[in-house]
């Protein structure tokens, strides 16, 4: 996958959640896609990116974010967010608060 012998969109990295689960956001989530575009820092060397629910906590984490406030249209990503952090094993994490927005 990050040799880039597959097209755009021909194979992706999933997180094993529950396939079962009544919030679609846990079900399986894709967390990593290949996307053939050039990149402002790395140019055509790298062709895998992360999805926005999987960079979304991970950089909130490491930049000292204690506080991650969203829109109400990404509350029921929430438990996602929190179920990366805590099965990282991150101590200390953010957390994510939905508003409505003015």
């Amino acid at each position: 996958m990050t040799n880039g012998e597959f097209p755009n969109g021909a194979r992706v990295l999933r997180a094993k959640i529950d396939m079962a689960s009544p919030n679609i956001n846990m079900r399986d989530p894709v967390i990593y896609r290949i996307a053939h575009v050039p990149h402002h820092q790395t140019g055509d060397k790298w062709c895998v990116y992360p999805m926005y629910d999987f960079a979304h906590p991970l950089s909130d984490y490491k930049e000292g974010v204690t506080h991650s406030l969203c829109s109400l249209e990404f509350e029921n990503h929430r438990p996602l967010y929190d179920w990366f952090l805590r099965e990282l094993g991150f101590e200390n994490v953010p957390r994510q608060i939905e508003f409505a927005r003015l």
